[in-house]
């Protein structure tokens, strides 16, 4: 699409804009990395209509959490959401809005403060805490599929083959009689050989060289004669 985002990705995004809260309410930390969309990639899409939904989040936050040291104006929650996506840029945006319920629901001391500092550091911890262990499982699962996977080794000739990375065994008759273009796998390449090269069986081999062997003349009659 021209935002960027699959037709999922930009329903899911139009849904959060729009309803925040209750889809957050169906997201658990897990949902959230997992399924959540990246901040950068959200607001790529969406830049004005995203920064809007922190702004209203935050400013909800602020409303719940009543600290007696906090944001004075409508400029300082701004400059927040940027520093947010500023220094989280790998967080998803669904997981910024965790750390927001997080907060909210008591989990990070506020001493009554709260300020864009305070902010950092509840989001970072909520990162530290929840997300990076989510990731280092993520890297692990890779792994493993990885060393554990099955490998289709035909269907890796084939494409091998098809993309000119490998080539069919050569055989005598390869040089002088060259092979189609048309064939894309080594299986093609196989039955066209049964079909238009004579075949030489083992037994016409031991045949042959017995007949060289006639024919060529040994050291010691070139010696004598």
């Amino acid at each position: 699409m021209a935002n960027g985002l699959t037709l999922t990705q930009d329903k899911h995004l139009n849904g959060l804009i729009n309803e925040p809260r209750k889809v957050m309410a169906k997201h658990t930390v897990e949902t959230a990395f997992h399924n959540g969309l990246p901040i950068q990639k959200a607001l790529k899409a969406n830049k004005q209509e995203v920064r809007m939904l922190l702004l209203s989040e935050l400013e909800r936050l602020i409303r719940q959490v009543g600290a007696t040291r906090t944001f004075q104006d409508q400029t300082d929650i701004q400059n927040a959401i940027e520093d947010i996506v500023e220094v989280f840029p790998s967080l998803k945006l669904e997981e910024i809005l965790m750390a927001f319920k997080h907060i909210r629901q008591g989990r990070y001391k506020l001493y009554s403060t709260f300020t864009t500092m305070t902010l950092i550091e509840c989001v970072r911890k909520y990162e530290m805490e929840i997300t990076v262990p989510q990731r280092e499982k993520k890297h692990k699962q890779r792994l493993n599929d990885v060393f554990t996977g099955s490998l289709d080794v035909k269907r890796l000739t084939d494409e091998l083959f098809a993309n000119g990375k490998i080539r069919a065994p050569r055989k005598t008759l390869d040089r002088y009689i060259p092979l189609p273009n048309n064939l894309e796998t080594y299986e093609e390449v196989e039955n066209w050989r049964q079909v238009h090269l004579p075949q030489t069986t083992k037994k016409d081999q031991e045949s042959t060289t017995a007949d060289e062997g006639t024919d060529r003349p040994s050291d010691e009659s070139v010696h004598t004669s």
